[in-house]
């Protein structure tokens, strides 16, 4: 899947893609930007490619490729493709390497799917691939108990408080511990959990307060990518809708 693409010299492009069976890799694909060149639009970003690749001193360089879903709907759409953005980001925040995942592939292709299949709850489906993304990396949030006081989150005092440098969730009085916690709208951990057990394809369209379900996820992963700062902007150099 192509996650990225940058323009390169006066013709080319170097494309990030997250394959199924080397992980995340970058390649370079020379003249794509040519009118005439022949992989004409099948390295958009977002397209679910078949490449051949050969391995070169720096950078791979892509020899062939045939598009096996361009995932269009989701590129046309402002709201789709904002979605799509974070999950990239998301994947690339998480993924990086060269270990293979398929999980990770079969989570970004079905997220793509929903994407492009639903009509709203976008926000719900780019929050549910970045809290699973999480699990998989070995950072899955602490939401059942306080992380200072162990105390059960469903009786702790409220409000309770998101802390992503830690990983979890303050009850109100242990919210002094930290710094860089911030308040969580009621509805808000009981919508993160159902994210987190409930398949991506299946994932609520309406996810309680979203806008405050988004922020727990994307400062969480950013968190635990202390080096990556592209979360929402994964998608550089796509073409945007107009």
């Amino acid at each position: 899947i192509v996650l990225r693409s940058i323009r390169y010299g006066e013709a080319d492009r170097i494309l990030d893609l997250y394959t199924r069976d080397a992980g995340l890799i970058s390649a370079i694909a020379k003249g794509i930007r040519r009118t005439r060149s022949r992989f004409g639009a099948r390295l958009e970003p977002l397209s679910c490619v078949d490449f051949v690749a050969y391995h070169g001193r720096t950078l791979d360089t892509v020899t062939q490729a045939e598009t096996l879903r361009s995932f269009h709907g989701v590129r046309e759409d402002l709201a789709r493709f904002e979605a799509a953005a974070g999950m990239v980001g998301s994947v690339r925040a998480l993924s990086g390497g060269d270990e293979a995942d398929r999980r990770v592939f079969n989570l970004l292709y079905n997220a793509l799917d929903t994407l492009e299949g639903c009509d709203s709850g976008f926000e719900s489906i780019e929050a549910a691939l970045g809290l699973k993304l999480s699990v998989l990396a070995g950072y899955a949030p602490q939401l059942d108990t306080c992380l200072n006081c162990e105390t059960d989150l469903d009786e702790a005092e409220k409000p309770l408080h998101f802390a992503p440098e830690h990983g979890g969730v303050l009850c109100a009085g242990c919210r002094s511990q930290t710094g860089d916690a911030f308040p969580l709208a009621p509805g808000t951990l009981e919508s993160v959990r159902t994210l987190i057990e409930t398949p991506v394809r299946d994932a609520p369209r309406q996810a309680g307060p979203r806008e405050n379900v988004l922020r727990v996820v994307r400062s969480h992963v950013l968190a635990h990518a202390p080096g990556n700062t592209l979360i929402g902007r994964g998608l550089a150099g796509a073409r945007r809708p107009a």
